[in-house]
């Protein structure tokens, strides 16, 4: 399977290309990265060190490169976020529009990964230029169900392997987590106020801690979206119909038409098998419907960025 990504020479790109690398997800990765010609060379020769033995080829290519590529991942675009991942819409959505038109026209058939922010936007407007199947346009905004897990293991006392949870709606500020989803060792836990209480104010509080120190030392959480990203690879190469949230175009699903939001997803070898929707608590049913409403200015946004165009 050859697996291309967009953005190679970021923290993301990179990072997400060593790990689908050792797991050997990919016979072909294609890292394609903008001018950074160096750094993407020396990515490219210390990925094919690194994974001696296990029958990967790692290479460097332009978009032309992406042709028979299973997977796309698009890891391209500003990683500088003040106060909300929206901010950084105006500078990417060019940037994706662009992408768009050259995974139409090198590799159509391709699953395609976005995990620029904002991703919920950028996704939507994948499709809107790229014109292909909603079902094989992913965004990638498991971060959030990821961190959600692991207060949860943290509030309970238990292990983070040991827990489900689900987060939905935006990728961002006004993001969901869905109390009503979650499990420990495989069955329904019904958490406290108090310990959702907790949990709210940690993920209210953690995007402007790492944003801190992301100007600090320069790095954006790229290992936590490398294992998401590592994780759909993964289900789609072998065909797990795993559960995976994912920002998705929906068509009717949780009342929404031309909007992008995450979404419970079942993730196979053809991208998304199925969009489930899931009954909500009426305080989640709330909360999402808050999350939407702030969703569709973007999603006009782009919108009208791309009736210019």
């Amino acid at each position: 399977m050859k697996i291309s990504i967009v953005g190679a020479t970021g923290h993301v790109g990179s990072s997400a290309a060593f790990n689908i690398a050792i797991h050997r997800l990919a016979d072909e990765i294609v890292l394609i990265g903008g001018s950074k010609k160096a750094r993407l060379l020396q990515y490219v020769e210390d990925l094919n060190t690194a994974v001696t033995g296990l029958d990967v080829l790692v290479r460097m290519g332009g978009y032309e490169d992406m042709r028979d590529s299973k997977i796309v991942i698009i890891a391209a675009g500003s990683a500088e976020v003040i106060a909300s991942r929206m901010e950084v819409l105006p500078q990417n959505l060019p940037l994706i529009h662009g992408i768009a038109q050259n995974v139409k026209q090198f590799c159509p058939e391709s699953i395609v990964i976005t995990a620029t922010n904002p991703v919920c936007p950028l996704n939507y407007a994948m499709y809107l230029s790229s014109h292909l199947d909603r079902k094989k346009l992913i965004g990638y905004s498991a971060n959030d169900s990821i961190r959600f897990r692991m207060f949860l293991s943290q509030a309970l006392g238990v292990k983070s392997s040991q827990v489900e949870g689900t987060v939905i709606g935006e990728h961002g500020n006004s993001q969901v987590m869905l109390f009503s989803s979650v499990k420990v060792n495989g069955k329904r836990f019904a958490v406290n106020d108090q310990i959702k209480q907790k949990i709210r104010q940690q993920a209210a509080m953690l995007p402007a801690l790492l944003e801190d120190l992301r100007m600090k030392s320069g790095r954006t959480a790229s290992w936590t979206a490398s294992m998401g990203l590592t994780a759909l690879c993964h289900a789609i190469k072998e065909d797990t119909g795993e559960m995976i949230p994912c920002s998705l175009v929906l068509d009717g699903e949780y009342g929404c038409h031309q909007l992008g939001m995450t979404v419970p997803a079942i993730i196979g070898m053809d991208g998304v098998q199925q969009i489930q929707e899931w009954e909500l608590s009426p305080d989640e049913r709330e909360a999402l419907n808050r999350s939407i409403n702030i969703l569709k200015p973007a999603m006009r946004y782009v919108e009208e960025f791309l009736t210019k165009k």
